[in-house]
């Protein structure tokens, strides 16, 4: 079998990269995966598309630990469209949670990718896919619309008990 390039959009990939393992599955090991495929036989890859310059294909990838976690974007995400009413524009939602989170933000989050699109920005897009996939927003909101779930609600009143009972065992 003769692997092909493929183009896929920022959601598809980030659904790949849920499926893989770091530095053991390839993309292509994690959507046979998805679609039910049993291994490949051996590795492979195609070559470059002529077309495409080796510069476009070629990503940086924020070092380790430089970054403020994916999963510290959940409670300000949640509470910003809580309290904005539960249905809300994206850009209201990301200045709100620009507030909630300026001085847990890197310098590395603040700086633009490739694309030009701010990284925490980027980041918080993909906070907003995982929320749908657990089914704390809804995923049918119209364009440019965040929407926040009755599960959305329940899970941010969890995550609020869980900050108080840490902050009340660090003032023991």
């Amino acid at each position: 079998m003769s692997p092909t390039w493929i183009e896929i959009d920022d959601e598809v990939m980030a659904k790949v990269k849920e499926q893989a393992e770091p530095f053991v599955d390839s993309p292509n090991d994690a959507l046979r995966q998805l679609l039910g495929l049993g291994p490949a036989g051996e590795a492979s890859c195609a070559p470059l598309p002529s077309e495409c310059p080796p510069q476009a294909v070629r990503r940086r990838r924020a070092p380790s630990g430089e970054l403020l976690s994916m999963d510290d974007y959940e409670l300000p995400l949640l509470r910003a469209l809580s309290q904005a009413g539960g249905s809300v524009p994206k850009k209201k939602v990301k200045a709100a949670v620009e507030v909630m989170l300026a001085e847990r933000l890197t310098g590395l989050d603040r700086e633009p990718l490739e694309s030009g699109e701010i990284r925490w920005e980027n980041r918080i897009g993909f906070a907003r896919l995982r929320a749908i996939d657990r089914g704390h927003m809804r995923s049918d909101s119209r364009r440019g619309i965040w929407e926040l779930t009755d599960a959305g609600i329940e899970r941010l009143g969890e995550l609020e008990a869980e900050l108080q009972e840490r902050e009340r065992a660090g003032s023991r």
